[in-house]
């Protein structure tokens, strides 16, 4: 692309981030389902010179390359699989947590399962994000790391996720409003006019709970 974004999904952050500011300079930035680096583009692009500081730190399932063009070298990656990381792997990259955790992740497969699938990937944003889970799976996910979190996003940040219209997204707004001051659905322009797919977007993290 003439633009040097690897992929027009660059355009969907950008309109998030002009309609939310979601990601301030300098400050800490989480990516999941990074690939192929759009998102990590537009996130270094925000951070403002190197001299403000800040990082973005890029996870996906897939082997990703940090592109060339508008990234630094405070875009780091990993290949890993959200739903199965550690909270001690994401403790290890940011001890004091993330400004803004980022979740463009999309199964890819086609079907009356794609709204379950969506929740599920933006579940598991939200509890990267604020330790939330839902239902058998959000247990499931406590069982395998082995104890519950508070979250890794700072009191007062942003979480953006991708989901698809359909049963279950009212419920799931409803309970991202329990750990947001403000909740908001876009539909940006660059997505498919056709598409079901929507952004939730959280603003202003409320103070986690202490855990007992």
């Amino acid at each position: 692309m003439k633009s040097g974004y690897v992929s027009r999904a660059a355009y969907k952050l950008l309109e998030i981030q002009e309609k939310h500011k979601i990601i301030r300079p300098g400050s800490t930035v989480l990516d999941l389902g990074c690939s192929p680096g759009a998102w990590l583009q537009v996130a270094c692009q925000q951070l403002g010179p190197p001299e403000r500081g800040g990082t973005v730190l890029g996870v996906d399932i897939q082997p990703v390359v940090v592109p060339d063009r508008h990234c630094d070298s405070r875009v780091r990656v990993m290949q890993a699989d959200a739903r199965t990381l550690p909270p001690s792997v994401l403790h290890e990259y940011a001890p004091g947590g993330f400004d803004t955790v980022l979740s463009d992740m999309l199964q890819f497969t086609s079907g009356v399962n794609d709204v379950e699938l969506s929740l599920e990937l933006a579940g598991t944003a939200m509890h990267i994000a604020t330790g939330y889970h839902f239902d058998l799976y959000g247990e499931a996910l406590v069982q395998r790391v082995g104890f519950r979190h508070t979250g890794f996003l700072r009191p007062g940040g942003a979480l953006v996720m991708k989901v698809y219209e359909g049963a279950g997204t009212n419920e799931f707004i409803r309970d991202m409003q329990k750990y947001f001051t403000k909740v908001a659905r876009m539909r940006v322009d660059a997505s498919r006019s056709m598409s079901r797919e929507f952004y939730a977007v959280g603003l202003g993290r409320k103070p986690p709970p202490k855990l007992s």
